[in-house]
């Protein structure tokens, strides 16, 4: 995913390792080391909806 796809995928299903999970977040971080930013999604299980994972934006598929 990229983050363009970002707003319009928010609050919507998407794949991650092969489980669905709706993407209710994105988070921006920058890396203590180089200073480079970087983004993070933060996924809910559309299941139970009872665990978040975050994972790399570049990981997430629509």
């Amino acid at each position: 995913m990229t983050i363009g796809e970002v707003k319009k995928s928010l609050g919507r299903r998407v794949a991650f390792r092969g489980a669905e999970y709706i993407l209710t977040g994105c988070i921006i971080r920058r890396d203590a080391r180089t200073g480079s930013f970087f983004y993070q999604a933060e996924l809910t299980d559309a299941v139970t909806g009872k665990s978040i994972v975050i994972a790399r934006l570049e990981e997430v598929y629509v």
